[in-house]
């Protein structure tokens, strides 16, 4: 029976909320998935709110803050950035910091569009991205408040970390 050195795992969450667009022409990216024409998530990035919950559960794993110390709102050159993009540049932070990935997590928390057709999607470009199995849930707000209201979406995300060095 192998032993598992419990001292070399990390767990870190992360959380993100974007505002939803009126505007038709905001496009409305999920996990690195376009899942609706339109009406998307507003921010200074594409504002995928799953990508920056992984960046954030990624880069708190191993004591690098969350996405925003890294790639600041203000700065005109992530206007309008790919979230993979930025994850993937997280994924190479943290495992600078001598970590691999076992498992990612992540629950995303909106009214519409409903996502069971893109999951799978997300799923495996994240999973490709991240070189390890992600998950990906959706849960209604139930029309409840500024959520079931659909004027914003939210992800928390959660990931399993391994340190590679003994």
């Amino acid at each position: 029976m192998e032993t598992m050195d419990f001292a070399r795992l990390r767990i870190g969450s992360g959380f993100d909320l974007h505002a939803l667009s009126k505007d038709p022409s905001r496009r409305f990216v999920l996990g690195g998935i376009e899942v609706a024409p339109g009406g998307g998530p507003i921010g200074h990035s594409d504002a995928d709110v799953v990508c920056h919950a992984l960046a954030d559960a990624l880069l708190g794993s191993v004591g690098l803050g969350g996405i925003g110390d890294h790639f600041l709102d203000s700065d005109p050159a992530w206007s309008g950035a790919d979230s993979i993009g930025l994850l993937l540049r997280c994924r190479t932070l943290f495992e600078c910091q001598g970590f691999r990935l076992i498992n990612g997590d992540a629950t995303v928390v909106l009214q519409a569009p409903k996502l069971a057709g893109y999951r799978s999607a997300m799923e495996t470009k994240l999973t490709e991205i991240l070189g390890a199995p992600i998950s990906v849930k959706a849960k209604s707000p139930e029309r409840v408040g500024s959520l079931g209201d659909s004027q914003a979406v939210v992800c928390m995300a959660s990931i399993l970390a391994f340190s590679t060095k003994a």
